[in-house]
């Protein structure tokens, strides 16, 4: 879609030479893309929680040495600078080294009033390391689908709070992970679906970013610099503003 991989919720069928897509990617892939949601008069997007993903004792993934938790914490701080030049409001869940249970994360998003939630990771992968490299956005999966790495199971999953804003989830996505190509020139895995219990319990429009393989042997070394961190910051940044852009009337 404009360049851009977007992973569809079921395959497309062919029938006397015509494609043929889902409805219900219609109704959510598509649609919040063409014709987008828009906020009703004078409701602003504001404050955004960003939530560090891992931490404590819970470390996520391991790579060369460094440790996801660190460097998830790290990017908050940048995307925090980014996002307050912009005059954003910033809330997180987590500060310091420490675990908050999954749970806990979009509630205390929901405790701060924040309007947006992002949560922030990298991605890792054993084996043959330099097999798998780029960014990649995670909406929330609508009632009826299964997510994208499910292989056709989860299909019969209800519905969750988060899927009150499938729209919105879906259209934050698209805009973090447009930025994040185009920013960073990494390899674009696509907006993806997955019922992440953060984004399950988010009451507002959420995602959860994993923006780059800490396993990667070139893309990792990039990760663990400073600069290429607030290049990532500032895409991910820019990506929260489109969308602003998009659904303010």
């Amino acid at each position: 879609f404009n360049g851009l991989q977007l992973w569809l919720l079921y395959p497309l069928a062919t029938l006397d030479g015509e494609i043929f897509i889902s409805q219900l990617d219609v109704d959510t892939t598509f649609r919040p893309l063409l014709a987008a949601p828009k906020h009703d008069p004078g409701k602003k997007v504001r404050v955004i929680c960003l939530d560090a993903g891992h931490g404590g004792k819970d470390p996520g993934n391991q790579a060369y040495g460094r440790r996801e938790k660190d460097l998830t914490l790290r990017l908050a701080a940048d995307v925090r600078d980014q996002l307050q030049k912009m005059g954003f409001k910033v809330v997180y869940s987590r500060t310091s080294d420490r675990f908050i249970e999954l749970s806990d994360r979009p509630a205390l998003a929901r405790k701060y009033g924040a309007d947006l939630f992002v949560s922030l990771h990298f991605n890792g992968t054993g084996g043959d390391r330099s097999a798998a490299q780029g960014s990649e956005v995670y909406a929330l999966t609508p009632v009826g689908a299964a997510s994208t790495n499910a292989r056709g199971e989860g299909a019969g999953a209800r519905a969750s709070a988060g899927n009150r804003n499938d729209a919105r989830n879906l259209l934050l996505a698209y805009q973090i992970q447009k930025s994040l190509v185009k920013t960073l020139g990494s390899e674009d895995r696509g907006v993806r679906r997955a019922r992440f219990e953060v984004l399950r319990e988010a009451t507002m429009p959420a995602v959860l970013i994993e923006a780059g393989f800490l396993s990667h042997p070139t893309e990792g070394k990039k990760i663990f610099t400073a600069e290429y961190r607030k290049r990532m910051a500032q895409a991910i940044a820019e990506g929260i503003q489109g969308y602003k852009r998009v659904v303010e009337r």
